[in-house]
């Protein structure tokens, strides 16, 4: 007979009886490692065209409504409104005439359209709204993404009553003209 004490006897039993095996083999490691690169590189691009695509959209509808805030002040203040287009500053921007009489026209003094190119064909850069909120001016505006070739959308505004319309452009820059804004957003 030996001479252990129970207390000896009884951990030698739970420690010797069940190996839990403790973490992950380095083939494991690496196989989900793997597996979760191979399943990110094919997702970042999906995700980076529809943020893109996402930007482009919300850059479109602030100018548009932009404009049409212009046109409305125009009526609601009884007085000209005049605004600016600046298509070679980067990114390019969309801004109340600088002259006093302009104030009010828009609640900012300038809209900065950030990754996207903006492509007009209005006679001058200045869009201008009667107190009628008429528009003397004719052209269409094509935004393009920086980051999603081939994503493009326009805006056309009619001279006379001032109306717009927006679209999808199916023609590249330089090219800018009202029949290629297609379908309606």
């Amino acid at each position: 007979m030996s001479c252990r004490s129970p207390i000896a006897a009884f951990w030698k039993l739970l420690s010797s009886s069940h190996t839990i095996p403790a973490g992950w083999t380095v083939i494991e490691l690496a196989t989900v490692s793997v597996t979760v690169g191979i399943l990110a590189s094919m997702v970042t691009p999906s995700l980076q065209g529809l943020r893109a695509r996402m930007t482009l959209r919300r850059n479109l509808s602030e100018l548009k409504q932009s404009l049409q805030q212009a046109q409305r002040n125009a009526i609601k203040l009884g007085k000209e409104c005049k605004v600016q287009m600046d298509t070679e500053s980067k990114p390019p921007v969309l801004r109340v005439a600088p002259e006093a009489k302009y104030k009010g026209c828009l609640p900012f003094q300038e809209l900065a359209l950030k990754d996207v190119k903006l492509y007009e064909n209005f006679p001058g850069t200045t869009i201008r709204f009667s107190y009628k909120g008429n528009s003397r001016n004719l052209g269409t505006m094509v935004i393009e993404s920086l980051y999603a070739s081939n994503k493009r959308y326009c805006i056309v505004m009619s001279n006379g009553i001032g109306m717009m319309r927006s679209g999808i452009y199916e023609e590249t820059p330089p090219i800018i003209s009202a029949a290629y804004c297609k379908t309606a957003i």
